[in-house]
């Protein structure tokens, strides 16, 4: 059993650097546009950085592309899963793989804007887990009563929790991951992402950002989405809902 050792307010004694970690399943419309978006933050920031797409076993032109960028530009890697492993175990491999001394993660889809990670960048002075919540989402309605939901139900089984726990728009300290282990394949790792953290003493702190309806594509856990209607799959679900007990679990056990 890893049980955490604290270390809040951490000094970095290397020169700060920053990894982008774009999560990307069947993102062949969206992957190119994300990366060199990214490309153009990061030139502002004046920042060390590199930038990661995780390839989660893709059925379309997504790796190819991701390659073709990896060659084209330096400092962007493509990592590949041989399968569809889900969103969480794409976050623990970017992160994994990454080589900086911060972390930065979102969707590979265009629903959030990246020019407001300088926003994230510019608190990190006081924050070693800096979290997005969604203002004025822009999701169906149905999208948006599963995330009341769900966001309503981890605030009961944690006794206490965040906003919109399930927004992937983050920023973490590198060091934190000696501490924590992260091993939810689901969605469920965004939880684990703010709760594991702070249950270690880590500063994590939350702001609001801005949310714009998907860039291209589809969502590959809805079954169906038109207008306000968002059918999402029954397993996907089950899985969050499991993942999230062990999760309750392991910190009743310590085990983070």
């Amino acid at each position: 059993m890893h049980k955490c050792s604290g270390g809040r307010f951490i000094k970095e004694n290397n020169r700060e650097g920053l990894t982008v970690v774009f999560p990307a399943f069947n993102e062949e419309e969206n992957v190119k546009y994300m990366v060199e978006t990214a490309m153009e933050v990061l030139s502002r920031l004046a920042v060390d950085w590199e930038i990661i797409v995780v390839d989660d076993g893709s059925s379309d032109r997504t790796p190819d592309i991701a390659k073709e960028l990896s060659e084209e530009y330096k400092g962007v890697k493509l990592v590949r899963h041989n399968k569809n492993k889900g969103i969480g175990s794409s976050v623990t491999t970017g992160i994994s793989n990454s080589s900086k001394t911060w972390v930065f993660y979102t969707d590979c889809d265009g629903q959030f804007d990246l020019d407001e990670l300088e926003t994230l960048w510019q608190m990190r002075e006081n924050a070693d887990v800096i979290s997005g919540f969604r203002r004025n989402r822009q999701d169906p309605l149905m999208r948006l009563m599963y995330s009341f939901a769900y966001n309503t139900l981890t605030y009961i089984v944690f006794a206490g929790g965040f906003k919109d726990v399930d927004a992937s728009f983050k920023l973490f300290r590198r060091k934190i991951f000696d501490d924590i282990s992260i091993r939810s394949s689901s969605s469920a790792a965004d939880l684990e992402l703010l709760i594991l953290p702070k249950k270690c003493g880590y500063r994590v702190r939350q702001l609001p950002v801005s949310h714009y309806p998907r860039r291209a594509g589809s969502v590959s856990y809805e079954s169906y989405r038109k207008g306000i209607f968002a059918w999402v799959r029954i397993a996907p679900i089950i899985e969050i809902f499991v993942q999230m007990l062990k999760l309750r679990l392991r910190l009743w056990r310590g085990d983070v």
